[in-house]
């Protein structure tokens, strides 16, 4: 067989493995999941230790975790601590794909530029030149390497547009039960008990920080500052400032809500008056070509045919 062609399986091999072990271990090591199987463990009154969970599961997983706890421990080193913050702040605002944490997420770049970069040189062996291997090689590795990277920017672009979209109606919730009596940590309970949505999945994470002790001041500015919205930013920054000073939350909340409706219907007009500009260039360049073809292609052929007689 070509050497090249066991070196081109041997790589594919090795991306698949990457990612595999990556998400098995970015799920196997999730120590929210072991925290909830130990709270339904207290509850049910079993009072099994993590021990006892640990040796319940089959034998070939708990063979294969110290490889994967090193494999982690190994991309922990090699990720900076800013990019591990970034990507942890990331993943969950998006509620980690897959189960990915930040040693899962360089460890599935790894694999996608093992992955991608095989498949270039492939390529590159399917057209017969060495440059093409060369360059099929160095693009897939590079855009393997970015590729995950972009997909965790894109799931967060949308995650935040979807907040966008269902802010203004949550906090009239909130406003409303305020008005009803209830305080703001009550308030946020009512909201994530009846609605679904990924504002909901962000009020909860807040609350059951300030039920672990957290000042409540902390957890909504960060609840406030993982979503990206200036908007939502600036109304924490207002319930903060109201709380200090005495100043009715429910109209704070109720006047943000309004302003922001406010705001998203300026910008879905200005996006509908876009619109026109970025037809322009499909039209002129797809549809006018056509249009001339049809009209001026019988005329030409006639063109044609009296000059050939």
């Amino acid at each position: 067989m070509n050497p090249l062609s066991l070196l081109l399986g041997l790589v594919a091999a090795i991306g698949v493995l990457l990612l595999a072990n990556g998400i098995r271990s970015a799920r196997g090591s999730d120590a929210a999941t072991m925290a909830r199987a130990r709270l339904a463990r207290q509850e049910l009154g079993l009072g099994q230790s993590a021990v006892a969970i640990e040796l319940e599961k089959p034998l070939v997983e708990r063979l294969r975790e110290p490889g994967r706890r090193w494999l982690n421990r190994q991309m922990s080193r090699m990720t900076p601590v800013a990019r591990a913050a970034t990507f942890r702040r990331q993943l969950d605002f998006v509620g980690a794909p897959l189960g990915l944490d930040p040693a899962g997420m360089e460890i599935l770049r790894i694999a996608a530029a093992a992955g991608l970069g095989a498949l270039g040189t492939a390529v590159g062996v399917l057209i017969g030149q060495p440059l093409a291997i060369g360059i099929g090689l160095v693009v897939g590795v590079a855009f393997g390497f970015y590729l995950p990277v972009l997909w965790l920017d894109e799931l967060v672009r949308q995650r935040r547009a979807e907040l966008e979209a269902v802010l203004p109606n949550a906090l009239d919730v909130v406003a409303i039960s305020m008005e009803a009596g209830l305080g703001l940590d009550r308030a946020l309970e009512q909201l994530v008990r009846h609605q679904e949505g990924p504002l909901t999945l962000v009020a909860a994470r807040a609350l059951r920080e300030i039920e672990l002790g957290r000042p409540r001041t902390e957890a909504l500015e960060e609840m406030a500052e993982s979503t990206g919205i200036e908007d939502f930013v600036a109304l924490v920054r207002s319930i903060i400032h109201a709380e200090r000073t005495g100043v009715p939350i429910a109209r704070t909340i109720a006047a943000h809500s309004a302003q922001m409706r406010v705001k998203r219907r300026l910008h879905i007009r200005s996006e509908a008056a876009r619109a026109s500009l970025k037809i322009l260039l499909p039209t002129v360049g797809c549809v006018f070509p056509t249009l001339w073809l049809i009209l001026l292609g019988p005329a030409l052929l006639v063109v044609l045919s009296m000059n050939r007689h």
